[in-house]
């Protein structure tokens, strides 16, 4: 077969230095002419008829290819058609270019779908010679940090596409030398930048590197850093070759397709300490894989794709229309062999504890692994998987897991819980006020307690995120990357998600048990900046309503007894429900904004409330709340700087019965005396004599 690969004509091939499109055609050219092909490498105007297929890697050349009636196979590389958008002349170019070809292909997978006015442009990877790209000491005994980049895009390079910042200032986090590579661009970003060349231990590169050069640097180098907002590939050339020379990678790979080599994380410096902080911990895995996923991607086997579906081009000989283009290429993809190299080992193991211990057997082996899961010396799973299958718990709560693995007799993993370093998603699955206020420090002392990175999502993160500085903080349902662990909090009644139902040990306590803590009282930390005194007076704020009939003061002449008492004592009396003012009284918070209500707690002597949110909120903003719950037992709230009103001479305590579910639909839950005259007792028959009594040391 005569094939043409055109040249786009601004720099010589092989490249000297950068070049991206120019290293494919290269490779291109090598590897079809190891199969026994003609590749020529010509400029459009040099070409004639005799070539059986004509590929093209710019979209001016592809449309002037059109417009000479040239039938040509194109190659999307331009990434600045997401940056302008699909108004603009790149992209309506790069459109026509694809519609115009027999097939397309990108080897940015997210361009698939970028271009939806058109079915013929299809995801290719890029690949890397794993011949030259090698790495004779892949475990280093040291740390040291590479990125290799074309920083910025053509428009304006000052822009940090590539995230040197994050790179740079993770390194500077953890003391970490760093080297950063690339063309002389790369000058533009850093003159821009100037505070990041105080960096001691930072080394920069500009000198356009060739390729003998920059393998040097791969092999001098541990791990490969890439914090990169959009990519023309999924993965990259450097990427490629980074994980053929042994280097794990910590960046922001968008691909469908998951490359163990490749630690994934959001933009951000924190985030790329984590990563640098995983991928020490667990350097000789990252390594392994590296050498085993790196043949997945040589060029031999990318160019066998390629020259399959040239092969189908030359025999159709047909009119491209979008379908036939599609099945073409689905045919092809499906039939290609994969490269044949040996590796050390037919198998591997994927774990993570992602809502439970999970085991995957991954590689080629056949036969069948015995697979074992303790929860400390409790066996929990025991059974024969083989390659392509998975082993997973049933219990999603925090254990201390073991895993061991034998082929036959011989144990080949054997593996015990350890979350250092580790990214932990913690999830909130309720978004009451009181359930996130009650569990919050216990995210915090699960970080501590395992030295881990956590994320967290609550539904109240404006509380959390300023006074919690050490955790992630992301809204609820944000897709989450490169996970080891995952835990939920939540009011669940499944044993599998909690090791006791949730109603029989106290809110806080709830939290400690699923995170696998020593249970204490913790007050939770609260963001928050007080302002003025909203009122000269001295005053009481009081909290009266909630999210069921069974937590309200049901004694219909408490709360008026016992305001007027408070007003008697020289003290005006705010009612802070958002719900509205149900009481005569008292007066109602004019504002009832989050803000506003924090700032008027702040300002009161005490509260007096229900077991509900707002309770919660007073407490953890440092106030002495006075609490009437009969209904739950006397630790299920918080206990220090609490003074709560109960009356045990009559039903208490539903709340916290095994035997019992609350019922959120039925408002007027009652579990015992629903209706009967004894509905609601437990509050009903507290009186304002009692409350008074209680509160007296409260009073100035």
């Amino acid at each position: 077969m005569k094939i043409t690969q055109v040249t786009p004509g601004l720099i010589s091939i092989p490249p000297t230095g950068w070049g991206a499109i120019e290293k494919i055609i290269w490779n291109y050219k090598i590897q079809f002419e190891k199969m026994g092909h003609q590749c020529d490498i010509q400029y459009l105007d040099d070409i004639d008829n005799t070539s059986d297929i004509v590929h093209i890697h710019v979209a001016n050349l592809a449309i002037l290819a059109q417009e000479r009636g040239i039938p040509y196979i194109f190659s999307l590389h331009d990434h600045h058609v997401v940056r302008h958008g699909k108004e603009s002349h790149t992209y309506k170019e790069n459109l026509k270019a694809i519609k115009g070809s027999i097939i397309s292909f990108t080897h940015a997978e997210s361009l698939c779908n970028y271009f939806d006015e058109t079915d013929k442009l299809f995801y290719l990877s890029h690949g890397v010679d794993t011949e030259l790209y090698k790495n004779h000491t892949l475990l280093k005994p040291y740390t040291k940090l590479l990125c290799v980049a074309n920083n910025g895009y053509a428009d304006n390079q000052t822009i940090d596409r590539k995230g040197f910042r994050y790179a740079i200032e993770a390194a500077k986090e953890l003391n970490l030398p760093i080297t950063v590579v690339g063309p002389k661009n790369n000058e533009n970003f850093f003159n821009s930048n100037k505070d990041l060349l105080g960096y001691e231990k930072l080394h920069i590169i500009d000198s356009n590197p060739n390729e003998e050069e920059l393998i040097k640097l791969y092999n001098e180098h541990s791990i490969f850093l890439h914090p990169s907002e959009l990519e023309a590939g999924h993965p990259n050339l450097t990427l490629l070759e980074a994980i053929s020379c042994g280097l794990p990678i910590v960046g922001t790979y968008d691909g469908t397709k998951e490359i163990n080599s490749i630690f994934k994380i959001e933009r951000s410096t924190n985030s790329v300490v984590t990563g640098i902080q995983h991928v020490n911990s667990n350097i000789e895995t990252f390594v392994n894989h590296t050498q085993i996923e790196k043949l997945q991607y040589d060029w031999l086997v990318i160019c066998k794709r390629l020259l399959n579906i040239y092969n189908s081009v030359i025999d159709i000989k047909k009119e491209y229309n979008s379908e036939l283009t599609k099945q073409l290429y689905i045919d092809v993809y499906e039939k290609t062999k994969k490269v044949k190299r040996e590796i050390m080992n037919d198998y591997g193991f994927n774990i993570n504890f992602i809502n439970g211990a999970y085991l995957e057997v991954t590689g080629s082996a056949t036969r069948n692994f015995d697979v074992e899961i303790w929860d400390e010396d409790h066996l929990e799973f025991k059974n024969k998987i083989s390659s392509g299958m998975f082993a997973k718990t049933n219990k999603q709560y925090f254990r201390n897991w073991k895993m061991k693995v034998y082929d036959g007799d011989m144990p080949v993993f054997d593996y015990k819980l350890n979350l250092s370093g580790k990214r932990i998603y913690i999830a909130m699955d309720s978004g009451s006020l009181g359930d996130n206020i009650a569990w919050m420090p216990y995210l915090d002392e699960f970080r501590k307690r395992h030295n881990c990175h956590v994320i967290a999502s609550t539904f109240k993160n404006d509380l959390f995120k300023n006074v919690y500085p050490k955790i992630e903080f992301v809204t609820p349902g944000s897709t989450v990357h490169n996970l080891f662990a995952m835990y939920t909090l939540g009011w669940f009644y499944d044993l599998n998600k909690e090791p006791t139902l949730p109603n029989i040990v106290g809110l806080q306590e709830h939290a400690s048990l699923i995170l696998g803590l020593e249970h204490k009282e913790i007050r939770t930390k609260i963001d928050f900046i007080p302002s003025e005194r909203p009122y000269e007076e001295k005053y009481v704020v009081i909290a009266t309503s909630s999210t069921a009939q069974c937590k309200f003061w049901n004694n219909e002449t408490g709360w008026i007894e016992l305001v007027d008492y408070l007003k008697s004592k020289g003290y005006r009396v705010i009612n802070i429900s958002k719900e509205g003012n149900n009481v005569d009284n008292a007066e109602m918070i004019y504002d009832t904004s989050m803000y506003n209500t924090q700032n008027v707690i702040h300002h009161s002597e005490f509260m007096i409330g229900l077991s509900s949110g707002l309770s919660w909120l007073s407490w953890a903003l440092g106030k002495h709340v006075v609490m009437l719950s009969n209904f739950t037992s006397a630790d299920h709230e918080f206990v220090g700087d609490c003074t709560r009103i109960v009356n045990y001479n009559v039903c208490n305590g539903c709340w916290n019965k095994a035997m019992f579910k609350f019922d959120k639909g039925d408002w007027n839950w009652c579990p015992e005396h629903k209706n009967t005259p004894r509905q609601h007792e437990c509050h009903k028959l507290i009186t304002s004599e009692m409350v008074i009594n209680q509160i007296q040391h409260l009073i100035k």
